[in-house]
């Protein structure tokens, strides 16, 4: 009798450990094939060449971090809809195209993901926002998210995700900076966590390059946020570049409202100990925004820095636009005469 049983359940056992592994081979697979989709690339859409403007010698810049178009319910245990998505995409691409930004450093945009019904948001927004150039990377490529963890119904699926570029001028090249995924994570849940990437472009803008980086920092882990900063700080430092902007989601406040209680709060002043090292500053003056949530803002996570051969003009958020649980953050610069 207790043979029976313990064959029985050695059989059960043998059954879970051999489902786990065939779901986990499967799961951490790519959602999709560099051959479909290289996992970094430099595009020029041709059909979308409109002349440069006039020299008035003035950028303007945005970072967005789009939450793949779920709005409130990214990220949160909630069925969303195919509608809530494309309209999402809309009221995105309706403001990013209003603002006639030159540079568009986006995070968080899905190319054939099953959360955002495989819409390709690189390419919609590439149409909508009609700009000549872009430059993208994958930092999430998985057959299959479980996540939120319940209900079932509300999994990711599918994720093919990642980050873009959009510029009004041309782009020479692409590097692409890794960074690590947080060590004190499980090690099979690494396994499914997005990759941390900073593009880094060089484009030609007039008679000169400049050298723009696009970041995602981490956003719990606040020991791997401060070793991803101080890693691209040390590489910003050694840019020759005297045209430099490092744009997007630092996942660390700037301003954040009194009294509130966050984890993206900068105790330690690494924003500030950023800009030390790398000589840049952060597009702020005197008026405060906050870029998060969308819905609520109270802190500014979303910042744009910029090197002294810049001088910042204005700088703001598009308030009003609940499509993602960020807020874009835009600045206006006169850039330097020939």
């Amino acid at each position: 009798m207790i043979r029976k049983l313990l064959r029985t359940l050695g059989w059960v056992a043998a059954s879970i450990l051999t489902a786990t592994s065939l779901f986990l081979f499967y799961a951490t697979r790519p959602g999709i094939s560099a051959k479909r989709l290289p996992t970094a690339g430099i595009v020029h859409f041709k059909e979308n060449s409109p002349p440069l403007p006039e020299e008035t010698h003035e950028l303007t810049v945005l970072t967005y971090n789009l939450g793949y178009g779920a709005g409130k319910k990214n990220n949160r245990p909630e069925v969303l809809s195919r509608e809530e998505v494309e309209r999402n995409l809309a009221a995105m691409a309706r403001e990013l195209r209003s603002q006639n930004a030159d540079l568009i450093f986006l995070q968080e945009l899905d190319f054939d993901s099953q959360r955002s019904f495989g819409i390709d948001q690189f390419r919609y927004l590439a149409d909508k926002v009609a700009l000549p150039y872009a430059a993208y990377v994958l930092t999430w490529n998985k057959k299959y998210v479980a996540w939120p963890y319940w209900p079932p119904q509300t999994h990711f699926g599918r994720v093919v995700s990642g980050q873009a570029v959009f510029s009004r001028f041309p782009i020479l090249s692409q590097q692409l900076i890794y960074f690590e995924k947080p060590a004190e994570n499980p090690f099979w849940y690494n396994w499914f966590y997005l990759d941390h990437i900073v593009q880094h472009l060089w484009l030609k803008i007039g008679d000169r390059e400049a050298s723009v980086y696009n970041l995602h920092l981490e956003a719990f882990s606040t020991a791997t946020r401060r070793e991803q900063l101080e890693k691209i700080g040390k590489l910003i430092k050694a840019d020759p570049a005297a045209i430099r902007i490092a744009a997007g989601d630092y996942n660390l406040a700037s301003h954040i409202e009194a009294g509130r209680k966050d984890n993206e709060r900068d105790t330690e002043d690494l924003l500030p100990k950023f800009a030390a090292v790398t000589g840049l500053s952060n597009a702020e003056g005197k008026r405060i925004f906050y870029s998060m949530p969308s819905w609520n803002a109270y802190k500014k996570i979303d910042h744009i820095f910029f090197s002294p051969g810049l001088k910042l003009l204005d700088s703001g958020n598009l308030a009003g636009i609940e499509a993602s649980d960020h807020l874009a953050v835009w600045a206006k610069f006169k850039r330097p005469l020939p």
